[in-house]
């Protein structure tokens, strides 16, 4: 077993050095800094202290504030975009295990959902249309962020990209040993 992943490892490493130089290709319809997993985590502030995920060309940016989520569509260098005509719903999971689903309203330049009173938010999984285009992404661990007040943004991932193996500092993958590897 130790081989196979030893080897997995190898190939995953070469891999990474070619699709790194791929990634900032700057191909159309891309992120203009090449990410290239829908929904991932980036390590550099996000412009309204939020979490931001790629969306396909885009990013969404989740904010939470009291009693409420808000989006912020941003464009491939994560400017805020208008979100003008943008329809969506947020399906919320909680920290008790239950799941409710609540519609974004525009407001200014951003979307806004109301979250069920007394709720701890633990994954939002954002749903939009925005100019014609069918935009998700995922954001987990959001009540971690609740209890420090920060947002969690993690630099570094297990490059056998093991679930729950990100972290915002280096370390080992708590499923497989490896070290951890800093995010392109």
């Amino acid at each position: 077993m130790k081989i196979y992943q030893i080897l997995l490892a190898a190939a995953l490493v070469a891999t990474a050095s070619f699709s790194a130089q791929a990634q900032h290709s700057h191909k159309p319809g891309a992120a203009a800094h090449g990410h290239k997993a829908a929904g991932e985590t980036h390590a550099h502030q996000s412009p309204h202290g939020g979490v931001v995920r790629t969306a396909g060309a885009y990013h969404l940016e989740l904010v939470q504030q009291a009693g409420e989520v808000h989006v912020y569509l941003l464009d491939a260098n994560e400017a805020t975009m208008a979100p003008t005509g943008t329809t969506g719903s947020v399906m919320l999971l909680t920290t008790a295990g239950k799941t409710s689903t609540a519609a974004f309203k525009l407001t200014g330049d951003h979307l806004v959902a109301q979250v069920p009173a007394g709720t701890t938010v633990r994954t939002a999984i954002v749903s939009l249309k925005a100019q014609g285009k069918s935009l998700s992404a995922r954001f987990e661990k959001l009540d971690a962020a609740a209890k420090t007040g920060k947002a969690v943004s993690a630099a570094y991932q297990c490059p056998m990209q093991c679930e729950g193996s990100a972290s915002d500092k280096p370390g080992a993958c708590p499923k497989c040993g490896m070290a951890l590897v800093k995010k392109a």
